[in-house]
């Protein structure tokens, strides 16, 4: 492994979460496994997450912010918009990760350009492809409801690129808009005969309770899709079809990597994941649920 002059002196990566969650600590990890491949052994990560509680992030960045690491990696939306207002540091730059639409979130001013102190690595889900998917495993859907959270920016990201896609697809979008959880069920249970299938945003309002929108789903008699794979690989959704989250992590440490070698945050575009940044994982105890054939070409992915 080649290690450069660029790497000569130690340097600190200060991560700053949302909350614990399998896929974004496969950001994480990806993040820590692309920095020690491009040679950086003596790299230290601080770690620090609110459980979820946006009240806190000021706090937590505060903290961050005191230590003067070498750079802030952002985990999540919600963190990134905070840490436009708390980490202004010129010294200190930003390079988030798992951040849907740094554009609808005003974090950056278009995909092709960064902030001035700030860049990284989105996670926005190929919603094309998402639809395209939903209707090769269920060729005759042709209403699919899809409850989103109003007042969270990643949301609606996607809802307006799932409006922009569904006529392609021959697919009626059923939009039930959801803001807290407590009224997840009754927002769920109103799609009641109205569709052929629901597709759940991996979104911070609705993936903790995923257990409770498959049971609502089963009870309606429609399958469920979801942006992250763990409720498929339950068994609790018939399929998932996501962005790789340990490449988000090795995107956003290519960031950090020419933020290392002196580049300029302000001239590192963001990045957005590619199709083929994108996994498929399919259930097959809801395979045989709800009479799916799979198409051979995601045979692979039946687990």
């Amino acid at each position: 492994m080649n290690v450069t002059a660029a790497h000569a002196e130690p340097k600190t990566i200060a991560i700053a979460n949302f909350g614990d969650h399998p896929a974004l600590q496969l950001v994480i990890d990806g993040l820590k496994a692309s920095m020690a491949e491009r040679g950086y052994d003596d790299v230290t990560f601080t770690y620090d997450q609110v459980n979820w509680e946006r009240n806190v992030i000021p706090q937590m960045l505060a903290k961050i912010a005191a230590d003067k690491p070498d750079v802030v990696v952002t985990i999540t939306t919600p963190v990134t918009q905070t840490a436009v207002r708390a980490l202004q540091d010129p010294s200190i730059p930003v390079v988030f990760a798992a951040v849907q639409d740094p554009v609808v979130a005003g974090l950056v001013p278009d995909w092709s350009t960064a902030a001035p102190n700030m860049t990284g690595a989105s996670n926005l889900v190929d919603m094309d492809g998402t639809l395209a998917f939903v209707k090769e495993l269920m060729p005759d859907l042709t209403r699919l409801g899809v409850p989103y959270n109003p007042g969270d920016d990643a949301d609606n990201a996607l809802r307006e690129r799932l409006v922009e896609f569904a006529p392609k697809h021959g697919i009626e979008l059923v939009l039930v808009g959801v803001d807290n959880v407590n009224d997840l069920p009754q927002r769920i249970q109103s799609l009641n005969g109205k569709v052929d299938a629901i597709y759940v945003f991996p979104s911070n309002l609705f993936q903790p309770a995923t257990a409770q929108i498959a049971a609502i789903a089963e009870r309606i008699g429609v399958p469920a899709f979801n942006g992250l794979p763990a409720p498929v690989e339950k068994g609790e959704m018939l399929a998932s079809y996501s962005v790789d989250w340990p490449k988000i992590g090795a995107s956003a440490a290519g960031i950090v990597d020419q933020v290392f070698k002196g580049k300029k945050v302000s001239e590192i575009p963001p990045t957005v994941p590619t199709p083929a940044d994108h996994s498929v994982v399919i259930s097959k105890p809801q395979v045989e649920r709800w009479d799916v054939t799979v198409p051979d070409a995601y045979a692979d992915s039946v687990q």
